[in-house]
């Protein structure tokens, strides 16, 4: 990958640009362009301009929305909304995906699975994930031991596995710490890979959060941004266009990738 394009949900403009910085501080590394689009300031039509420029999209956190906080949960489902065309796009162009914590729940909610918030699931600070026996074989997790230490910051969490997803992590409080979607470079992780402990500390502060919580030295969840970045296209859409007919034939008993628009609130089922 060269190209990465990052999809953002935050009002909070220091921690928004906090990610930014912490996630270019890995891919400038590896020679990676990254360019960030902030739907709380911008409108997601602006996306669109990007299904033919980027390698690959991660879809960032957000502590300032809840899928279960009544007092916001509108304002990010009416932004779920907006994107998600543009990422059923992208997938369908197999353009790799990475969602990241609040990007974790966005996937597997437009996927159809329950976003909820569980006492016992939340996590705040420093924890093992462990990987399942998929996940030890995923390139994803290539190159990283079989249980880890990554920095959380979460309230809700995912209920359940989206349609044709494979776990691929979990956590001694979180059931599902990472999975994929069946036959696409498109994955969800609850956890942060991009944050540090010095970047979990500072981040507690811009959020105004007071300090009691405990975080540890993460070196190895990293690696999960880096592997992402060696997922590639499995098309080009000069080969999807040429071989269109020939691929309708060979996949007329699939099952096509259906995003469930139906989980979305009914108040917004009726927005324009």
């Amino acid at each position: 990958m060269r190209n990465i394009l990052l999809i953002q949900f935050r009002k909070n403009k220091l921690i928004a640009n906090q990610e930014k910085k912490c996630l270019l501080k890995i891919l400038k590394k590896k020679g990676v362009n990254l360019t960030s689009e902030n739907l709380f300031l911008e409108k997601a039509e602006i996306l669109s301009k990007y299904l033919t420029r980027v390698d690959g999209i991660i879809i960032g956190g957000s502590g300032e929305f809840s899928f279960s906080k009544k007092n916001n949960y509108l304002d990010l489902f009416k932004k779920i909304k907006e994107s998600a065309p543009f990422i059923k796009k992208a997938i369908k162009k197999d353009i790799p995906i990475l969602g990241i914590c609040l990007g974790h729940q966005y996937l597997s909610y437009i996927f159809g699975s329950k976003v909820t918030s569980e006492e016992k699931q939340k996590e705040f600070g420093t924890f093992n994930v462990h990987l399942t026996p998929v996940g030890k074989k995923d390139p994803i997790f290539y190159s990283i031991v079989d249980n880890f230490l990554a920095q959380q910051g979460h309230e809700d969490c995912v209920k359940s596995l989206p349609k044709n997803a494979i776990l691929l992590a979990k956590s001694d409080n979180c059931k599902i710490e990472g999975f994929k979607i069946k036959n696409k470079n498109v994955y969800g992780v609850q956890f942060h890979p991009e944050l540090e402990k010095k970047d979990s500390k500072a981040r507690l502060k811009m959020a105004g959060i007071k300090e009691g919580i405990e975080f540890k030295e993460s070196p190895l969840a990293k690696k999960v941004i880096i592997n992402f970045l060696k997922l590639k296209q499995k098309k080009t859409l000069h080969h999807e266009e040429s071989c269109a007919m020939r691929h309708r034939r060979s996949d007329s008993n699939a099952q096509p990738l259906v995003l469930e628009t139906n989980a979305l609130p009914i108040e917004l089922r009726r927005l324009p």
